[in-house]
């Protein structure tokens, strides 16, 4: 039962074998073809017209938030100032939003 098997995934290799021999060459000829069938490029000024000017939001990730709410918080104690961890932590986000975005 086994030596079938084998037999027929050997033959099945020599067919994709010779069908790939065959695709590869059948593939540099038509390379005349797609240079006939490239569309017209746009001219820049079209390109310009058609962008938009998008403002991207970079939001600092949690792990960002965390280690500058720790630093805040740390400087605050040391200092002996009044506040507490969501005052730090809303500080920590709203100076990294600045960073990001500038």
């Amino acid at each position: 039962m086994e030596d079938k098997t084998k037999k027929k995934r050997v033959q099945k290799r020599a067919v994709r074998k010779k069908t790939k021999a065959t695709e590869s060459v059948s593939v540099a000829a038509p390379t005349a073809d797609k240079a006939e069938t490239k569309k017209p490029r746009k001219s820049s000024k079209a390109k310009s017209a058609a962008k938009t000017h998008k403002v991207i939001v970079h939001l600092p990730t949690f792990e960002q938030v965390q280690l500058r709410a720790y630093f805040i918080s740390e400087r605050r104690r040391k200092l002996g100032l009044p506040g507490d961890e969501s005052h730090d932590w809303l500080t920590a986000e709203q100076e990294l939003r600045e960073k990001l975005s500038v």
